[in-house]
């Protein structure tokens, strides 16, 4: 007897005990926490308008390398991945609620941030490891101890970088961190935008994300792409046309389309009344272009450009003249290898910028500079985009004026005549160390000035001589990397085209041997798709037409100069011999 109490005494002991362990840390913990951490509240403010502002945040102890979260100061745990995206943020209007923890450095895997980045800083002003979207009016709850921040608020504003200390036992402390402005592009008549995101916006909370997103990241237009495939679409929009667009201050979401998208390309339209899409003809790009383009002020563009250039596809594209705009940068990389070579080809085409979030760590981490002038409006934002007024940037801004004209303009000319080229490039140290400021044209680099004094801005004056029809571009580039480019100016004389004669060959042999692997491709299926291999046809035919023309004015240049060097260079290269384009 005594024994089976003694047994019931020492369970109902250990209930106890337990039911006490279990009780009275939490207790403790939250005492102790309400003794050890401090509430910091933090604010974030814009010089210039003296308002409180969206940012980008990473928050840090200073012997760690781990973020810590708002409100209660927990470590950062993984990444966001790209499912949270497709089924949309859980935004809440809530000055401490923080955005999904973004990957900004080291290599990723596609799920927390695109590959192509490398192991490079997805923003190249950027160190940290992680950025988190925050209303810049918050609370963060953190123990003793010496703290860095930082807040990343777009390109137009120096980023921050600070440490602040939490002495023990301090319960409350306030910082404030004022956002200054080193550029104001509005103010120039330049307003920002990214041509490339995906997000669904088909419910209000979702909208309200992507407005205070773009705010963060003071961002003006965000083309917030349905993203479709053979199967059917994701990331849904509530609508296209103006009607569905969504305003908040000076940001404005805009719905658009990435679709068609297979291995042989993927293709952009912005600013769109309806979406083109017919899975029964879905490989026929051009009638996706053509059913883009009848809808007024909708822009074509080619997706990936920057790291696909030339890939499949794009040669059979361009031949359609469809085309409006590349992506020229996108994840650090600008290809003005293969942009240079569409221009040789005398094709006119605007180069543009896009982030593809979510497989870009945030928004703008690419963008597109349109200049609209003081007259802004989101009409006038796609109408300059389609006219070629624009420069890309992921730091750096560039401005380029050949007669006083901008980027995208054709100027006719007259042989003999110059033309006065301004290139001006402004940064700051936080954003990017300039290093070089570039002008280049058909024949390759025409002016060079490399930043010798560490200033913040570099600029080219440049009496041109004028003795054939051109393209001109300008380039700047950062010790960091920041990169920034621009659309060219096209120079007209005699109205001849501003291909190159003597490089478009070489180029058009690249294309048609592109278009030749596609048409193999198709005929080794057991089922031929006829309409695609006739459309593959109607390409060379098109680069054919295109090397006839060339050649003829390759005969009467080397005709009236008395020199056979044009002629000499069309027979030695065999493959781009017109009778050996298309057979």
């Amino acid at each position: 007897m005594k024994r089976r109490m003694c047994r019931i005494n020492k369970n109902l002991i250990l209930a106890i005990a337990l039911h006490s362990a279990l009780l009275l840390p939490a207790l403790s913990m939250g005492q102790r926490k309400a003794q050890s951490t401090c509430s910091v509240k933090i604010h974030v403010v814009e010089e210039d308008t003296h308002e409180i502002t969206p940012v980008m945040v990473c928050i840090k102890n200073v012997r760690e390398s781990q973020a810590r979260i708002p409100p209660l100061g927990d470590t950062a745990g993984a990444p966001t991945e790209i499912g949270v995206f497709l089924k949309g943020v859980d935004y809440k209007n809530d000055k401490n609620w923080v955005g999904p923890l973004r990957m900004t450095n080291g290599l990723g895997n596609n799920e927390n941030r695109s590959g192509l980045y490398g192991v490079q800083p997805s923003i190249p002003y950027w160190k940290e490891p992680v950025m988190y979207q925050t209303s810049g009016d918050f609370t963060i709850e953190l123990p003793a101890g010496k703290w860095h921040i930082a807040l990343e608020h777009g390109n137009e504003y120096v980023p921050v970088s600070e440490e602040f200390t939490i002495a023990k036992k301090e319960t409350q402390l306030s910082k404030t961190f004022v956002l200054k402005r080193w550029i104001n592009l509005p103010n120039r008549g330049w307003y920002s935008g990214d041509v490339h995101i995906h997000h669904p916006t088909n419910k209000q909370q979702f909208k309200e994300y992507m407005l205070d997103f773009g705010k963060a990241e003071d961002l003006h237009v965000l083309n917030m792409l349905e993203m479709g495939d053979h199967l059917g679409t994701e990331f849904k929009v509530d609508g296209f046309g103006e009607k569905f667009r969504s305003y908040k201050k000076n940001v404005c979401l805009v719905s658009g389309q990435e679709d068609p998208r297979t291995e042989n390309g993927h293709i952009i339209g912005l600013n769109i009344e309806h979406l083109v899409r017919d899975t029964s003809v879905y490989n026929y790009y051009d009638l996706v272009f053509k059913g883009l383009h009848l809808q007024p002020g909708a822009i074509v563009g080619y997706a990936h450009f920057s790291w696909n250039g030339f890939h499949k596809g794009f040669a059979w594209h361009l031949a359609t003249g469809e085309i409006d705009f590349v992506e020229l940068l996108q994840f650090l990389r600008l290809n003005t290898v293969d942009y240079y070579d569409v221009l040789n080809l005398g094709f006119k085409i605007t180069a543009a910028a896009g982030s593809d979030f979510p497989w870009a760590s945030t928004i703008g981490d690419v963008r597109t500079l349109v200049y609209t002038g003081k007259d802004f409006s989101v009409d006038n934002w796609f109408k300059n985009l389609k006219a070629g007024h624009t420069f890309v940037t992921n730091g750096p801004a560039l401005f380029m004026e050949v007669d006083g004209k901008l980027p995208g303009t054709e100027i006719t000319k007259s042989a003999g005549s110059r033309a006065f080229i301004t290139v001006k490039a402004i940064s700051n140290s936080g954003i990017g160390k300039i290093n070089r400021v570039a002008i280049y044209n058909n024949d390759g680099l025409v002016s060079e000035k490399v930043n010798q004094l560490k200033s913040d801005s570099l600029e080219i004056t440049l009496s041109h001589p004028v003795d054939k029809s051109q393209w001109i571009a300008a380039v700047v580039n950062c010790e960091n990397g920041a990169v920034a480019h621009t659309t060219p100016v096209y120079l007209s004389v005699d109205g001849r085209p501003t291909w190159d004669v003597n490089k478009a060959p070489a180029i058009i042999s690249r294309q048609v041997e592109s278009i030749r692997k596609l048409e193999e491709t198709e005929k080794a299926k057991p089922t031929i798709d006829q309409g695609l291999i006739k459309r593959l046809e109607n390409a060379l035919d098109f680069y054919n037409n295109l090397l006839k023309e060339i050649n003829g004015q390759r005969e009467k240049k080397s005709n009236v100069s008395g020199s056979d060097d044009e002629k000499i260079i069309l027979v030695s290269t065999q493959d781009i011999n017109e009778e050996n384009v298309v057979k």
